[in-house]
């Protein structure tokens, strides 16, 4: 039996109680992330790309506890404190997204490299679907250069494609020709 594998949780610091409302404590948030981050480090010996992953989420804590300033004075606010205030806010949502990825990884059973090409493989397969889908796109071409052939008003399925590709939006006849394969005759 294997060693139990540690997953990351953005919120854990919400969980252990460091505050009553979540968002409470953006330093509590800071400081479990990169407990958490460290825990990774040390329990996955071997998985570079976790490994570089985690420590990356390190970087980001170290930097943006480091460079925190609040924007409020006693005589107002500061401008020079409030653009930091706002990087550490940027530095605080690039953290987040990288918390939730690392969250991911460490919650599957892929290495980062392959959890990665994964979600690649995903977002371009819905990428091409979305293309397809849309009107005038290649599946609702089909759908129209089928749905004539189906009338019976074309003795075959060359005259129909030939009649009616440009009319469909096809670029092409053969493209029309290659949407009719298969198709059954008109009843």
């Amino acid at each position: 039996m294997g060693m139990k594998k540690t997953e990351f949780e953005p919120f854990q610091w919400a969980k252990d109680g460091y505050c009553e409302a979540p968002l409470e404590n953006p330093d509590d948030l800071l400081k479990s992330c990169g407990r958490q981050a460290e825990k990774i480090i040390e329990e996955s010996e071997g998985n570079e790309a976790l490994q570089e992953d985690a420590l990356a989420i390190m970087n980001m804590v170290a930097t943006t506890f480091l460079e925190s300033r609040w924007a409020d004075t006693d005589s107002g606010i500061d401008p020079d404190l409030a653009k930091s205030a706002r990087e550490s806010l940027v530095r605080m949502y690039i953290l987040g997204t990288q918390a939730t990825r690392l969250a991911l990884i460490t919650s599957s059973n892929d290495s980062g490299k392959e959890f990665e090409r994964k979600l690649i493989s995903e977002l371009a397969r819905k990428a091409v679907n979305a293309r397809h889908n849309k009107p005038g796109g290649s599946r609702d071409l089909k759908e129209k250069i089928r749905s004539i052939w189906a009338t019976g008003k074309y003795s075959s399925r060359d005259i129909c494609a030939e009649e009616e590709w440009a009319a469909v939006g096809y670029k092409s006849f053969s493209a029309a020709r290659k949407a009719l394969r298969n198709t059954k005759d008109p009843s």
